[in-house]
């Protein structure tokens, strides 16, 4: 069973194993993860200051979620604008293809009109040719004037049609254009409109960047200035034990075991290997991910030492020793709920090396003194 199983059955429900002074601290960094930003100051990082910083992210962050949303919005106009700029142009090309045909059949029509009234001329010069060429009767003479003048009559309504397309398609041609001109006007300020709001988009991202890089400067000086209270909590705990002891003149160390072959530096050299890797609930797999028993487990495997991956079983599988007595390598027990739910090792002065809970990474960090059990030599 691991140490979160333990924590598991203690608090129906319960994921998140951490110490109540642990809380506090995780509380700050979750919090600057989720909203960010602030200004800077020279004052002490007070709770005050990260709470204002997250305000003015929190703000920030709402109004680069809107302005991408207007950049959406933006965008998809400036597609819709350019599509119609492209429908015009096609149109106004057709347009002006049409234009081009009607203006070659309009001269054909001209010039085959031309050659009719040439035709026409040449044979009318002569009133005696056009009896020959009609001969015997006049009839067949009118009906050749007439055929004449039917002609002449359709190639000049044709010519007169095809000037009336002519005109309708200029007509055309010149409305497209004035639409095609405001289509591109258009186009243009979506345009504009589009890069400054990616101009305002990049700028607030940039100010939120800042934001967050001071309230993670913020958190840090909480968080040293907590680790360091944490360690001077448990340095002072330690003396108070040896001052017990000094007063009923035994210095408690007859009773604790040294460290089998060096084994606690080999225990503390290959958790510190680890760190980095993230904390896996029931984990033991080196590289991969470690829970709080699990660590410790493979840790001391590699200094001989073979333990069970439980913090209340690691527990009772220590020999006990006095914080006054650590030595690198040993293990650090807390309570949680009605048992013993996380392990963490000694690494050094007021300092131990731990999986702490999932979400975290494989660390070093202050000895916590709130839910301190005690002690334990593998």
């Amino acid at each position: 069973m691991t140490c979160l199983e333990h924590y598991s059955k203690a608090r129906p429900g319960g994921w998140a194993r951490r110490s109540p002074r642990l809380s506090r601290l995780v509380s700050a960094v979750v919090a600057v993860a989720v909203a960010g930003p602030v200004l800077v100051s020279s004052l002490p990082a007070g709770a005050d200051q990260v709470q204002s910083a997250q305000s003015e992210a929190a703000q920030i962050a709402a109004q680069i979620q809107a302005q991408a949303n207007q950049l959406a919005v933006l965008s998809e106009q400036y597609d819709q604008d350019q599509i119609h700029v492209q429908q015009l142009e096609s149109q106004v090309s057709q347009t002006q293809a049409q234009i081009a045909q009607t203006e070659t059949q309009v001269s054909s029509a001209r010039g085959e009109l031309r050659q009719l009234a040439i035709q026409s001329y040449t044979s009318g010069s002569s009133s005696d040719d056009l009896d020959q060429l009609f001969a015997p009767g006049g009839e067949r003479a009118a009906a050749v004037s007439e055929y004449q003048q039917v002609a002449s009559d359709s190639v000049s309504g044709a010519i007169d049609r095809l000037k009336q397309s002519e005109s309708v398609l200029s007509a055309q041609e010149s409305a497209l254009q004035t639409t095609q001109s405001q289509a591109r006007a258009t186009l243009a300020a979506a345009k504009n409109a589009q890069h400054d709001a990616q101009a305002t988009l990049a700028s607030q991202q940039t100010t939120l960047s800042k934001l967050k890089g001071r309230i993670a400067t913020l958190v840090a000086q909480r968080q040293a200035a907590q680790a360091a209270a944490q360690a001077a909590a448990f340095q002072a705990r330690i003396a108070a034990a040896q001052r017990l002891s000094a007063r009923n003149g035994d210095s408690g160390l007859s009773a604790v075991p040294p460290v089998p072959g060096g084994g606690g530096p080999e225990a503390v050299a290959a958790a510190e290997s680890q760190i980095g890797v993230p904390y896996v609930w029931a984990g033991a797999a080196a590289g991969v991910g470690f829970d709080c028993s699990g660590l410790t487990m493979w840790a001391w495997a590699h200094a001989g030492v073979s333990l069970s991956h439980s913090a209340a079983a690691q527990y009772d599988e220590s020999v006990h020793v006095p914080l006054s007595d650590l030595q690198p390598g040993d293990l650090l027990f807390y309570q949680e709920g009605d048992t013993i739910g996380h392990v963490t090792m000694y690494v050094g002065p007021g300092q131990m090396v731990q999986a702490m809970e999932t979400g975290t990474n494989i660390q070093i960090t202050g000895i916590w003194t709130t839910g301190l059990v005690g002690a334990g030599r593998p």
